[in-house]
């Protein structure tokens, strides 16, 4: 008997190794914002603090009149129990407007939503074919709306569709404030799409996202689409890809993980950064004034940086992925003065502006600090840190290591996708005079990237918080971050298309241990617990489910040592597993 439970014992701990979480990017992600963002096409400050999603692929429809290096998209979405808000920056150095052609057939954007998840696919019940099926949506916003758009909102979300509390907005980006293009910024109730406010946290519904592109004034050309690269998606939602309502909240605060892992400065995005925020850059800037005539030589999508900040009781942890496809290294000039990264802490968040007390005035008032490092020092990092922290700073457990990163593929033109390098850094708390002894701590917070290409000085820079060049002297430019508490990730992602049913964790265990389960539709689900001779001995879940991943805990207080099975029963699909309790 005792090598009969050794070898289930050893069965079981693979089981366990086998199914560990994994975190992937097969999810978009939808925090739940406590600031509703005025419509009106301007990237307010909530909306800073969410991380960009990128367009993954670029498709050409016929002949290229336009290339993907300068036709792209990024998003950000969020809810609150009334709405759901949709930003798109769509970047495209040619806007043409064609109002006698269907909408997706000249510069436009479409999003596609999936109330369900039901992913219903063209001509199966109840699709009609050649359309969708109810609960599935296709809005179509094309450019030459702008200006227009109160009037439209029949034209974009359909005769049959409530539109009360609709709203959109597009806004042309000239090249002072970023990138050429053009902002859509979107509000649809929730009731409106069959979604219950109130009860939809970590839901998981169907999400497409797709810019449409015209060069040549008679017809659309290219695509960007964020899931599937077919062009089938307005009549088929077995190709979206899916969406979370996340119950993560955010406003207008940056929240900063805790992290109870330990964390190796060796630039690599190890597995701790997955509970991170991820912050993006949401400003850039050509030439000094924007605008002027200095060339940024990098391809449209050519530069940017992903920031992954952490914190513990000790120190303030942060990955930042580069991406720039050329890089010039320039010793001889300021660390500012050609590819660097730059990061900033004001400790209380006092922002003191420039030269008002106790700002000296071209530069930073004591407990605020400016770290720049360029890329030129890798190799170098444990000789440089007074030249990166400066002279009068206690470097004692200071670290940062940059290193090279290849490029991971290319479909379309993505800043996720491109060569680059990363610098990851730890700074003592103590140092930046932050106490870390428990969440709620707020402090100013800036991030910047320099990019120089021609070997002389900086032709381009890109911003989190503030567009300004003055960030190194007038801390009253930086956003505002808060030290959070420790997030665990749990879900995985890749697999919300199916049902799935973890193995228990821990086991064995003693006496209680956690269940982990995903359905991809709305329904009635039951998990029950049964004793080797089938009998039913627990019931931890017996009613509706929204689609999404979920865990329960199970206590076995009142029950004896031996094996138990627990199964997963909905009205399509039955799953089941073995445990065991060992006391």
């Amino acid at each position: 008997m005792k090598k009969v439970l050794l070898l289930l014992l050893c069965l079981v701990c693979i089981v366990s190794l086998v199914e560990a979480k994994i975190v992937s990017d097969s999810l978009y992600q939808m925090p739940k914002t406590k600031i509703a963002p005025v419509i009106d096409g301007v990237e307010d400050a909530v909306w800073k603090t969410l991380d960009w999603n990128y367009q993954r692929l670029y498709v050409v429809d016929g002949a290229a009149a336009d290339s993907g290096q300068s036709l792209t998209g990024m998003s950000k979405a969020m809810w609150d129990e009334t709405n759901f808000y949709l930003i798109f920056y769509t970047i495209d150095d040619v806007n043409s407007d064609i109002p006698t052609n269907p909408g997706w057939n000249q510069d436009a954007i479409e999003w596609y939503i999936d109330a369900d998840n039901s992913k219903i696919p063209n001509g199966v019940s109840p699709d009609p074919g050649g359309g969708l099926a109810p609960g599935d949506y296709q809005f179509t916003i094309p450019h030459w709306m702008i200006g227009t758009e109160e009037g439209r909102l029949t034209s974009v979300f359909g005769a049959s569709f409530d539109t009360v509390g609709c709203e959109f907005k597009l806004r042309d980006v000239p090249d002072t404030e970023g990138f050429v293009g053009v902002i859509y910024e979107i509000k649809i109730p929730l009731a409106s799409l069959g979604i219950d406010g109130a009860s939809c946290a970590n839901s998981v519904i169907g999400w497409e996202l797709q810019q449409d592109e015209s060069d040549n004034g008679t017809a659309r050309q290219f695509m960007s689409k964020w899931w599937s690269p077919s062009n089938n998606s307005w009549t088929d939602a077995s190709l979206w890809g899916n969406a979370i309502l996340a119950d993560r909240e955010v406003d207008s605060t940056l929240e900063i993980n805790s992290t109870t892992a330990t964390i190796t400065i060796d630039g690599q995005l190890d597995a701790a950064y997955a509970a991170s925020n991820p912050v993006t850059m949401n400003l850039v800037r050509v030439g000094d004034p924007p605008g002027a005539d200095a060339v940024n030589t990098d391809p449209i999508f050519g530069a940017g940086i992903t920031t992954y900040p952490l914190w513990d009781a000790t120190n303030m942890y942060v990955l930042m992925e580069v991406t720039d496809l050329v890089i010039a290294d320039i010793p001889t000039n300021p660390g500012w003065n050609q590819d660097a990264i730059e990061i900033y802490f004001d400790a209380d968040n006092s922002k003191i502006p420039n030269g008002v007390s106790p700002d000296p005035g071209g530069g930073l008032a004591p407990g605020d600090y400016q770290f720049t490092i360029p890329h030129w020092m890798m190799g170098t990092e444990e000789g440089r840190l007074t030249a990166v922290f400066g002279a009068s700073f206690d470097t004692v457990g200071c670290e940062f290591k940059i290193v090279d990163r290849e490029a991971r593929g290319n479909e379309g033109w993505l800043v996720e996708q491109g060569a680059g390098y990363n610098v990851e850094m730890k700074i003592p708390l103590a140092s930046l005079g932050i106490d870390g002894s428990q969440p709620g701590t707020v402090i100013g917070f800036e991030l910047q990237m320099d990019n120089g290409n021609n070997g002389t000085a900086r032709e381009a820079m890109q911003k989190w918080w503030h567009n300004s060049n003055n960030s190194w002297t007038d801390a009253s430019l930086w956003g505002t971050a808060v030290l959070g508490g420790v997030t665990a990730v749990q879900e995985n992602p890749s697999v919300v298309n199916n049902y799935r049913l973890d193995q228990n964790y821990p086991n064995p265990f003693n006496p209680s241990t956690q269940i982990t389960y995903t359905i991809p539709r709305n329904e009635r689900v039951k998990i029950a617990v049964y004793n080797i001779l089938g009998k039913q001995v627990a019931e931890l879940v017996n009613g509706t489910k929204n689609a999404g991943t979920y865990t329960v805990n199970f206590s076995a207080e009142n029950l004896s040592s031996g094996v138990y099975f627990y199964k997963l029963e909905t009205g399509s699909t039955v799953l089941s597993k073995k445990m065991m309790l060992l006391k």
